[in-house]
């Protein structure tokens, strides 16, 4: 196993709070294979520009163990659900 980081940038406009959103994201890694070791809250960050009509989003680091096949699994669940806007993936 490795070790990895993804930094995930949630869309806050549905109704389910941060806590709730930090789960459900820590819940798909937990499903695609990764064991989830520590979750940060970087915080709620303005983009440069406005993307896919939102002006911010909330910045979570998610450190975690896996296979290195995992990443794919995880990236590919996350990438369907409108609560992500954004992740990035890396070795550490």
């Amino acid at each position: 196993m490795r070790k990895y980081e993804a930094l995930i940038v949630l869309n806050m406009k549905g109704s389910e709070t941060l806590d709730e959103l930090t789960a459900a994201m820590s819940a798909k890694l937990k499903e695609a294979g990764a064991n989830v070791t520590e979750v940060t809250n970087v915080g709620r960050r303005d983009f440069a520009y406005e993307s896919h009509h939102q002006k911010s989003g909330q910045y979570m680091l998610f450190a975690f163990d896996a296979e290195p096949d995992v990443i794919r699994t995880a990236r590919e669940a996350l990438a369907i659900d409108e609560r992500v806007h954004y992740q990035y993936y890396r070795a550490k």
